[in-house]
């Protein structure tokens, strides 16, 4: 049945229930002209929003399954949260849809963006569905709370501060590479790309242990880490060779014929966490949360980024994913 047949109101009949994952904060849910919930004395709410375009951010068929197109425009907006060391509450949404979508092709789309909301316990709230002449449009707003006075931002790095990320960097990017090109195998690279992981835990972590800034890896860790040295008026020091690179990802840089650094300085899409923090504070966080790996260090500046690489110091531009150019199709 095409979305056509079926019609706004059986659509949204059709996806409201098993919505609300934590309903003590809802007030009203779907179903009424604005959805109402209660906030929590003694925290601040934070709010982001993000878009994605299909033939743009995905490929049906090619890089995403309507799965995981609904799970990460979810997974996107998460991560925003995690950046700030919150945790998310609420999501609403708005879906532009071609009258020719199969039924059953967005009800997937909103059982990933479901599977996603009830594994952080976030509850969808409403949203809106308008027509789209080519192809779907689908942004997110998500809401999230953290303690007053918490929030972590881009613009506390100081000098002597290390610079650390989470986990494996450049996987998404490699894994976008290897779907575009139709390869076979690189399981955890194509996961990476389709199903990323936003990384709440961490966030949370990083505000017990005193991160001074945080920023998550949505363009890739050049852009990212300018983004700290800038708004810290700051230098960043990143040395290539403690980038903790997965198997996977080297394995395909070398088949591809590349650098796998490429994938972590430009690739983006990894939704990990850079951050930066006083060593002791480090240390600590590293007894408590292990998969974080130290990458260079904070020094006194204005706002620039160098990358040591072979005992070479250059300069670092803010280059990564650019939001006005069309994925090769």
């Amino acid at each position: 049945m095409k979305i056509s047949e079926l019609g706004e109101f059986g659509f949204i009949d059709a996806i409201k229930d098993n919505t609300i994952f934590n309903p003590d904060s809802v007030v009203i849910g779907i179903g009424d002209d604005g959805a109402v919930y209660r906030t929590t004395d003694g925290m601040e709410q934070v709010a982001v929003i993000d878009t994605m375009v299909e033939n743009g951010h995905f490929i049906i068929g090619r890089t995403a399954t309507w799965y995981d197109v609904g799970y990460k425009a979810v997974a996107s907006n998460l991560s925003d949260i995690a950046a700030m060391g919150a945790v998310p509450t609420h999501i609403v949404l708005s879906a532009a849809i071609a009258p020719s979508m199969e039924s059953n092709d967005l009800l997937e789309l909103y059982q990933g963006i479901k599977d996603i909301c009830r594994t952080y316990k976030v509850n969808i709230l409403g949203g809106d569905t308008v027509m789209s002449k080519e192809g779907l449009i689908i942004t997110v707003a998500a809401f999230g709370e953290i303690e007053a006075g918490k929030a972590l931002r881009r613009s506390g790095a100081r000098p002597g501060d290390i610079v650390a990320v989470s986990h494996t960097i450049g996987d998404s990017g490699a894994g976008l590479d290897v779907l575009l090109q139709g390869k076979d195998g690189y399981p955890s690279l194509k996961k990476a790309h389709r199903l990323p992981v936003p990384q709440i835990e961490l966030g949370r972590a990083l505000v017990m242990h005193n991160c001074h800034s945080l920023n998550d890896i949505s363009d890739g860790l050049a852009s990212e880490s300018n983004e700290i040295a800038e708004a810290s008026g700051v230098t960043l020091v990143l040395e290539k060779e403690t980038f903790p690179l997965s198997r996977e990802t080297a394995a395909w840089a070398k088949e591809a014929g590349k650098d796998p650094c490429d994938y972590v300085l430009t690739g983006g899409e990894d939704y990990e966490l850079v951050f930066t923090m006083n060593p002791a504070d480090f240390a600590a966080l590293r007894r408590d949360y292990g998969d974080v790996t130290r990458i260079g260090y904070v020094e006194a500046g204005a706002g620039k980024v160098y990358l040591v690489a072979g005992g070479v110091r250059r300069i670092l531009p803010p280059a990564g994913w650019a939001h006005f150019t069309e994925v090769e199709k």
